[in-house]
């Protein structure tokens, strides 16, 4: 009969220890003589009584809402196989722990308490329903493995709460992963031969409690310790070491965040990536230390790991596709909205596509006027506690929601898609509580302060593997908020070897790491969103932007948005501000509090649908109205020398339009997006680019630092110098510089034009002395 027969296959190494024997196929008569059968050596379970309630569990189990039909875990099972190309491979079998405590408690409690006895018995037992089940020859089938998961909340574990007696116990715990190992292969059996000439007796010996203990007698020759191992013809398996920390919320006040390593094998290898939420379901053991290497002495304090089971991403709104999908739907064809991709039971779960039709009906609402309501609701949406600041909220929403991926072409040039934006302004003008709600909305996310984020932190550091002892590459924030938003608070107080690494990051989308021998490069698609103070605390509307913050010209024009937020002194605004602010407290004000339009965990949902499935293309009319804008700000600085806007606008006015398109679920970009955009750009960037001295946009100051009307004057004033010491020269009096300057403040003086400064006067005196015209000695000058 099938049941009396084992899968071919090596069974779950991971677990090292061989399956016991099935039993015959009485298993499934209910005989009260059952419960007299074999008992697992050092447990309590009889091993008949589980292997008959978990066939009852398979066969019979039925989900409450389900309609009648096939019980859940019999279609499960169907469907697995039917999934599965090469059937001699087998399958990985997921069940809730759930389900099982609600069909028997002893059941459950067996599983938890005796995982290593239990989760063998329930592979080999899978095995046998799939024989049958199938209908199929036993040698076509390959190993079936139970992945537990969902434990009940007794049995889902506190990092810092776990005690040696869960050793040996069934456990989930969640975490944030901070570091993946390489892959490295783990022996599940070995294969030795005698050395000796004449022999050649080969032996394979298996896995058994973590050890393959060498043959020391040859049955062949009857040599002793004779025996090598033959590495071509041992069996390994896949093996990843994840570091597994503690989430935020969890570590209490005052606490560092507590580390668990997470053993991986098989298909559990590569599912998660650093920076990733997830709950790990797993057998928590401990595993002796040996002190000196190649000694037989172990410490008595052991080492605790998880022997993980199954490890499920936290999905809160995360941007579902994988790195490898992303890139296929770069290069193919993409999928169109009305062909519903997002509602394909197949590659989607049942929460999933109910989370899909909400957001499909959010962007489908319409005003009286035919138009969409969608973004004025997520404006309203977005940090409802703050005061007014709507065009910089609908700034961040665009930023949130980045432009459309382009699939690098022949060149490998990656055009840049995410949106980067600078918040400047005023103390208490809720920059930092701005930043704080992006972060949390992003469904990726990573927030640091500029004064403790070093160069490192940023980019990626090198540390020691404390189990191979080799030097890994520790991913930093940029790296972590790879396809995210990176927040960085108080960016002018940053250190400027760290902010040297922004310039890379922020337009080449990369980070670039040569140290200790490790060259690589690593991936940093993120969005930068800053936020920065003035100089001297607040802002100079006298001077310009470049001035006002103190931050390197080329680092400031790669950003799309620069928001100046001013503290302005308006009574009837100031009064607003002062109601909407104590009305948060006031029993009244909490008794009219609107709720947000859209619930946070459906706003996270909605911007991870648009990044996952809307691509918008710029239609022939919207290029057409991008080059006219583009041109008309060119134009406006075309009588002077001043240079309104760079080609580097021109990409940003893209990228918001398309952003723009995608918070409205729209697949095309019309010329209302880019008029959009551009207004967005003006109200932003442009405000910022005003110089102070003549009023006009000059996006030159924010590359040179230095506005148009400041450098004309500088111009004139070199000219006037060296006029000024041409003349003086001829006469043969001795030249001072207070003498030189009270002459230049004269002429100046009858042109009624405003007299130099200390700064403007020597920058000019310095000019010439470049020029090899003068020599100065302390207050004297010489005229060459």
């Amino acid at each position: 009969s099938p049941s009396s027969r084992g899968p071919r296959v090596p069974h779950r190494g991971f677990l090292a220890s061989s399956p016991p024997q099935p039993m015959d196929d009485g298993v499934d008569a209910h005989d009260d003589g059952a419960d007299e059968g074999n008992f697992l050596y050092g447990t309590d379970i009889n091993e008949t009584r589980v292997v008959r309630e978990f066939h009852q569990f398979i066969k019979t189990f039925r989900l409450a809402d389900a309609s009648d039909g096939q019980p859940h875990y019999i279609q499960l099972l169907h469907r697995r196989w039917e999934e599965t190309m090469q059937k001699e491979k087998g399958i990985k079998f997921p069940v809730d722990g759930l389900h099982i405590f609600e069909f028997s408690k002893s059941l459950y409690d067996h599983m938890v308490s005796f995982p290593t006895e239990v989760i063998p018995i329930f592979d080999r037992e899978l095995w046998n329903l799939s024989v049958r089940e199938l209908r199929a020859e036993p040698e076509d089938l390959g190993t079936c493995q139970v992945q537990v998961h969902s434990l009940c909340e007794n049995d889902s574990k506190i990092m810092r709460c776990m005690n040696p007696s869960d050793i040996e116990r069934l456990i989930s715990l969640k975490g944030i992963v901070i570091r993946c190992s390489d892959l490295v292969p783990d022996m599940l059996s070995a294969v030795f031969r005698c050395s000796m000439e004449d022999c050649k007796n080969e032996v394979a010996v298996a896995l058994s409690h973590w050890t393959i203990e060498e043959p020391t007698r040859c049955e062949g020759c009857g040599s002793s310790h004779s025996f090598q191992i033959v590495h071509n013809e041992c069996t390994f398996a896949d093996r990843q070491v994840l570091k597994l920390q503690e989430t935020p919320e969890l570590v209490p006040e005052g606490e560092t965040p507590q580390n668990v390593a997470v053993c991986c094998f098989d298909d559990l290898v590569d599912q998660v990536r650093p920076g990733d939420r997830v709950e790990v379901t797993g057998i928590y053991r401990a595993s002796p230390v040996r002190p000196i290497r190649n000694w037989k002495q172990c410490s008595a304090v052991y080492r605790t790991y998880i022997d993980a089971i199954s490890v499920a991403a936290e999905r809160k709104g995360q941007i579902d596709a994988a790195p490898d999908d992303m890139i296929g739907m770069l290069q193919g064809p993409r999928p169109k909205l009305s062909q519903e991709p997002d509602l394909d039971p197949e590659t989607n779960s049942e929460e999933d596509i109910k989370w899909n039709r909400r957001v499909r009906a959010l962007a489908a609402e319409r005003d009286d006027d035919g138009k969409s309501t969608v973004l004025g609701k997520l404006v309203q949406s977005f940090a409802p506690s703050i005061f007014e600041e709507d065009e910089v909220k609908r700034g961040l929403i665009s930023q949130l929601f980045g432009g459309t991926p382009k699939a690098p072409g022949a060149s490998k040039h990656r055009a840049r898609p995410e949106i980067h934006a600078l918040l400047c302004g005023d103390p208490s003008t809720a920059k930092s509580q701005l930043l704080q709600y992006a972060y949390k909305l992003a469904p990726r996310g990573i927030y640091t302060s500029g004064k403790g984020s070093s160069a490192v932190g940023l980019t990626a550091s090198i540390n020691k593997d404390p189990i191979t002892k080799d030097l890994v590459l520790e991913s930093g924030a940029l790296v972590l908020a790879d396809r995210g938003v990176c927040c960085i608070d108080e960016f002018d107080k940053m250190d400027e070897n760290a902010r040297a690494i922004l310039h890379e990051a922020m337009e080449q989308q990369t980070v670039s790491v040569a140290k200790a021998g490790i060259v690589a490069s690593l991936n940093a698609r993120a969005s930068i969103l800053a936020s920065a103070n003035p100089k001297d605390s607040s802002y100079d509307p006298k001077m310009s932007v470049v001035e006002n913050i103190h931050l390197p010209k080329n680092l400031m024009t790669r950003f799309d948005f620069i928001w100046l937020m001013l503290d302005k002194r308006n009574r009837d605004s100031d009064k607003r501000l002062a109601e909407h602010l104590i009305s948060m407290y006031s029993e009244s004000g909490m008794k009219a509090k609107v709720q947000p339009a859209i619930e946070p965990e459906l706003f996270r949902r909605y911007i991870s649908f648009a990044k996952r499935w809307v691509f918008p293309e710029v239609s022939d009319e919207a290029a057409e109205a991008l080059v006219k804008s583009y041109t008309d700000l060119r134009n406006q600085g075309s009588s002077r020398e001043v240079i309104t806007a760079t080609p580097r606008n021109l990409e940003s006015l893209i990228r918001i339009s398309e952003s723009l398109a995608r918070a409205e679920l729209r697949e095309v970009v019309l010329a209302s997006d880019v008029a959009e955009a551009l207004r967005l750009l003006k109200v932003a960037t442009y405000a910022a680019a005003v110089d102070p001295e003549t009023g006009l946009i000059d996006m030159e100051q924010l590359i040179v630092g230095v506005g148009a009307a400041r450098r004309k004057r500088q111009r004139e004033l070199e000219a006037l110098l060296q006029e000024v010491l041409a003349e003086r020269a001829q006469s043969g009096s001795m030249l001072t510089v207070d003498s030189v300057k009270l002459v230049v403040n004269e002429r100046l003086g009858e042109r009624k034009e405003q007299l130099a400064n200390d700064g403007e006067f020597f920058g000019a005196l310095r000019v010439a002395e470049e020029q090899g015209l003068v020599r100065r000695q302390g207050r004297q000058i010489e005229v060459r």
